[in-house]
């Protein structure tokens, strides 16, 4: 995986979870996250803080400890 290969994702997808990335790059979110950042201050990508349920359960939402970070593909 490259890069270019990580852009093409987003730019696709346009939001996707870092555990949706390890999954697709078949990678550890760990070797992600520097390439993340490189199109993060670039400004064509942002980390952003997602809003709703990770599961939904019979008392409510719950992430059973597993918060995922978030990152959006804007372009700049």
């Amino acid at each position: 995986m490259s890069l270019v290969d990580l852009k093409d994702y987003l730019q696709k997808r346009k939001r996707v979870s870092i555990g949706d990335l390890s999954i697709h790059f078949r990678t550890s979110s760990s070797a992600l996250e520097p390439m993340l950042e490189h199109w993060v201050r670039k400004g064509s990508v942002q980390k952003v803080a997602h809003e709703g349920c990770c599961q939904g359960t019979h008392v409510g939402c719950s992430c059973g400890g597993n918060h995922q970070e978030w990152y959006e593909w804007t372009g700049g």
